[in-house]
């Protein structure tokens, strides 16, 4: 849909004015449950992939976590990506790369090469038959037993919704300025689709001081070799 298509130019836009820098002397964190979290997984995880990534903060801080670990990076920003492998090679992230693309991307490697995947707000933006044919792809190169790190954002009220100024243009989609921002799910679809790739082993909930609402955070552990979610999962 074109909403999503124009999120590309308008990330392109926000990363083009972020300045790469050396991150050794810097600590990153996000919010002390998601931070935990990530140790956690870190602990569980030695090769991840941080699908949809960004600038790399995730990978980032996964690397700080875990320097010896090693982590791609995927994302279709052009900005964001050219940050990311300037701000690797400042801080000596030599284990850490970043790839532009999208699921064409994942082509390139093994299946099970990866022992962790990063979805962090990523399947809640992007239309529902694409984020099923995201997961079905990285659930390839994700081994068995290996973990997913999950986040999406919020279960807004309608009132919050309004204020937001997001318009509803689909079965649960929003844009803000025709830019798809938002596939609004309720906490019991994710737990149910999130059965569907293995075992929930954390559901946590955290606010961010900036954000009204609970973002939700899942970590599941692979355990099935083939994953099969149709569109329109319930």
């Amino acid at each position: 849909m074109k909403e999503y298509d124009n999120a590309k130019d308008f990330w392109n836009r926000v990363y083009s004015e972020y300045k790469p820098i050396d991150l050794r002397n810097l600590t990153l964190t996000v919010e002390p449950t998601f931070d935990a979290c990530l140790l956690l997984f870190g602990e569980k995880t030695k090769r991840v992939c941080d699908f949809g990534c960004g600038t790399g903060d995730i990978l980032f801080q996964y690397a700080q976590y875990y320097p010896n670990h090693s982590g791609i990076g995927i994302d279709i920003s052009e900005t964001g990506i050219a940050f990311a492998n300037q701000t690797a090679k400042l801080s000596e992230y030599y284990n850490y790369r970043f790839l532009l693309g999208g699921i064409d991307r994942l082509s390139e490697f093994e299946d099970g090469e990866f022992d962790g995947v990063i979805l962090s707000n990523v399947l809640d933006v992007m239309p529902e038959k694409l984020a099923d044919e995201t997961v079905q792809a990285l659930n390839r190169v994700l081994r068995e037993q290996g973990y997913w790190f999950i986040k999406v954002n919020p279960y807004y009220t309608s009132e919050m919704i309004k204020e937001m100024d997001y318009v509803e243009v689909g079965k649960h989609l929003y844009v803000e300025n025709g830019i798809l921002r938002l596939r609004q799910e309720s906490t019991p679809y994710w737990i149910n689709y999130l059965h569907k790739l293995g075992k929930i082993e954390r559901v946590l909930f955290f606010e961010y001081p900036w954000q009204e609402g609970l973002n939700r955070l899942f970590l599941v552990r692979k355990e099935n070799v083939q994953v099969h979610i149709p569109y329109n999962a319930a």
